[in-house]
């Protein structure tokens, strides 16, 4: 019993960590943030019923959006009547495109966390700060004593230094 809970615990974690990526996955092929939801609710429906076939050790995000891509046509067939409806190339297309677009995704965060590694300790606290924890320029300004104009000022700096780095970065993995 105790190894099932885990099991489901575990698997609700991994739902849970891909929730955004399925919605824009979702969206990117019904191109509309009601209809998505929508679609993703059923899917994680049907994931949910089908946890048992997925297999621990495995990808859950191939798993996962290929039953949501299913869920899409599922969608497509009850919408069927409506004007504009892509066709089944168009479709498949679309499907690669955007697993292409969360790859990309998935190969530029992981640019963007080395890059944050490599800032000074002060930046990567600012950094933290204001976008892990979302702490307000004013709120970190009245800690550090300083103006939330100076504060904006140098977290627009370090962005502008981290898309360098992350540019830099995927220039060089292109060469290798």
């Amino acid at each position: 019993m105790e190894h099932e809970l885990n099991e489901s615990e575990d698997f609700v974690e991994l739902m849970t960590e891909f929730q955004g990526r399925l919605f824009g996955f979702i969206l990117s092929l019904v191109c509309d943030p009601d209809e998505a939801n929508e679609v993703l609710q059923e899917t994680n429906l049907v994931l949910w019923r089908k946890s048992s076939e997925f297999t621990p050790g495995t990808s859950f995000k191939a798993w996962s959006f290929r039953v949501a891509s299913f869920q899409v046509m599922a969608h497509r067939q009850r919408k069927i009547r409506d004007r504009l409806v892509f066709d089944e190339d168009l479709f498949r297309e679309l499907c690669v495109e955007a697993r292409e677009v969360d790859d990309a995704f998935e190969g530029t965060q992981e640019l963007l966390t080395k890059c944050i590694t490599r800032l000074k300790p002060y930046h990567r606290e600012l950094v933290t700060k204001r976008y892990s924890f979302g702490v307000s320029v004013k709120t970190i300004a009245a800690e550090l004593g300083r103006t939330a104009n100076s504060i904006a000022q140098t977290l627009f700096r370090i962005r502008q230094n981290l898309v360098k780095c992350v540019k830099l970065s995927a220039a060089e993995r292109v060469k290798e």
